[in-house]
């Protein structure tokens, strides 16, 4: 079976690594048939409901698809690849399509499509029983059944400002999410951020079912937090207030960690120097995660990334504009 997945085009890098580390997650074996920035094509035999798994779980996507085929955005290859590919499920059916090109234009590629899959049906824009999806770019047209949208708005609906702890530096939940999703946690698996804060990490890791544990120097980041995850219903975690040297006297080790380090003038690092206390953390976090367990780490600049592979082997790292003074670049490490 092959799956589209549409990108959100959000970010270059994030929304690809994203899918893949949630595959890696839940032990699916597949191979990357296609891939661009507007699409990741992927096949697999895997018999676990990919589907619900994935939708649960992913942020920077928006729609799956069960992949039908490409093809050259011309109405001849269209009409040729539509024709050879059936659509025999029962039932009404919508045509739609998100253009993604500038230079090619939709109107007369939606009615191709429409001619061959839309013939002695019943054709409805709402609720329809099944609907075809194209993606058109300026190389190819992608043509899918749509599986699921992601559910996207329940990022906007856990921003900072709708919880009962606020903090203007914590991260948007949608970005999160994202690197929850990075860290490949699985349910039920135990995920550590040892500079919690508002708990907005955790809070996008309690979601999609993993054990908790959050640690900050500041007593009301705590308290906060608690806040923050009760609001949320979570149950499964467990909150202290600690350096992160001491953490290891206090916990077993985790499966794995993912944490935003403190910076700048808005956060807290107790007057200590950056180098100091990333070094520090580094070689705290080398000891309080798992062997083979991944680590995600948000970094203020580029050359701050050394003191970590001094610890971790180097998987990934995806730079973010956080907003508009701000740059952050987001690491995955490996133990």
């Amino acid at each position: 079976m092959k799956y589209l997945f549409e990108l959100s085009k959000e970010h270059k890098t994030i929304p690809k690594a994203e899918i893949l580390s949630c595959l890696h997650a839940e032990d699916i074996n597949y191979n990357v048939y296609e891939t661009n920035e507007d699409i990741i094509l992927i096949e697999t035999n895997t018999k676990i409901d990919l589907i619900k798994i994935l939708e649960k779980r992913l942020a920077f996507t928006y729609y799956i698809d069960e992949f039908l085929f490409s093809s050259k955005p011309t109405l001849k290859d269209i009409e040729q690849k539509s024709i050879s590919n059936e659509f025999k499920e029962k039932g009404s059916i919508a045509i739609k399509y998100k253009n993604r090109s500038k230079n090619i234009k939709s109107r007369p590629i939606v009615k191709t499509l429409a001619k061959n899959y839309t013939k002695n049906r019943n054709v409805t824009l709402e609720n329809p029983d099944n609907e075809i999806r194209g993606i058109i770019t300026d190389s190819k047209l992608y043509v899918g059944i749509k599986k699921s949208e992601i559910n996207r708005s329940q990022y906007e609906e856990r921003k900072v400002q709708y919880r009962p702890f606020f903090s203007p530096i914590s991260l948007h939940p949608k970005l999160a999410r994202a690197l929850i999703n990075l860290s490949s946690i699985k349910k039920g698996q135990t995920l550590l951020d040892p500079f919690c804060g508002t708990g907005g990490i955790i809070l996008e890791a309690g979601l999609i079912g993993a054990k908790l544990i959050g640690s900050d120097i500041e007593d009301k980041m705590i308290e906060g937090c608690k806040k923050t995850l009760d609001f949320f219903n979570l149950k499964n975690y467990k909150l202290f207030c600690s350096d992160i040297g001491d953490i290891q006297e206090k916990i077993k080790k985790v499966d794995a960690i993912v944490t935003d380090l403190p910076y700048g003038k808005s956060t807290t690092t107790k007057g200590e120097d950056m180098v100091k206390l990333y070094t520090r953390s580094f070689e705290a976090m080398s000891k309080l995660c798992k062997k083979c367990s991944r680590i995600v780490v948000g970094l203020p600049k580029k050359e701050f990334i050394s003191l970590g592979q001094s610890y971790f082997s180097l998987i990934d790292q995806h730079d973010f504009k956080v907003h508009r003074s701000l740059n952050r670049h987001f690491i995955v490490y490996k133990n």
